[in-house]
């Protein structure tokens, strides 16, 4: 556990009940059901992560992370083919120690912070974490070939990823 106190996802602005967190689940076709914290907080967490555009990749690895941190068992659904989640897990305990060093701060204010901490990590970095497992295929024009060859980078997965982050 890596809290003194249980907390359930209310302490981060969950106003839904199990029966509606249940129901939510039973719609998106999410197979576990709530009966403990640790799916309570899976399942809050796949709702935000649902309700912020995260795809179902991504909202379940979130939803694990949450589980664990947060609940004390992480309810995993095999995204870890998909995403790095043992970085994911260090990059997270790092943050936690450094947020549990804070003095003359709460507990519960430590668990949003490490709630907020998790979201961004998911909403912004997920990339870093990320496997490889998608291929683009496609045939350009020698002078668009040129343009891209100037792009920043040494590979031309680093020259997209330069291009990308234009966008």
């Amino acid at each position: 556990m890596f809290w003194k106190n249980k907390y359930q996802p209310t302490i981060i602005g969950c106003e839904l009940s199990d029966e509606e967190l249940q129901q939510f689940l039973n719609e998106i076709g999410v197979g576990f059901q709530i009966i403990d914290n640790p799916t309570r907080w899976a399942a809050y967490a796949q709702y935000h992560a649902r309700e912020n555009g995260f795809d179902i990749i991504r909202a379940t690895s979130f939803a694990y992370m949450c589980s664990l941190f947060f609940g004390g068992m992480g309810i995993s659904a095999g995204t870890e083919m998909y995403i790095k989640e043992e970085q994911i897990k260090y990059a997270i305990i790092d943050a936690l120690n450094n947020i549990k060093s804070i003095k003359d701060m709460s507990e519960e204010k430590k668990v949003k912070m490490t709630f907020e901490f998790i979201f961004n990590l998911y909403s912004v970095d997920i990339s870093q974490y990320e496997y490889a497992t998608e291929r683009l295929s496609l045939r350009i024009t020698p002078s668009e070939m040129k343009k891209f060859q100037s792009l920043e980078g040494k590979t031309n997965k680093d020259k997209f990823k330069s291009l990308l982050n234009m966008i």
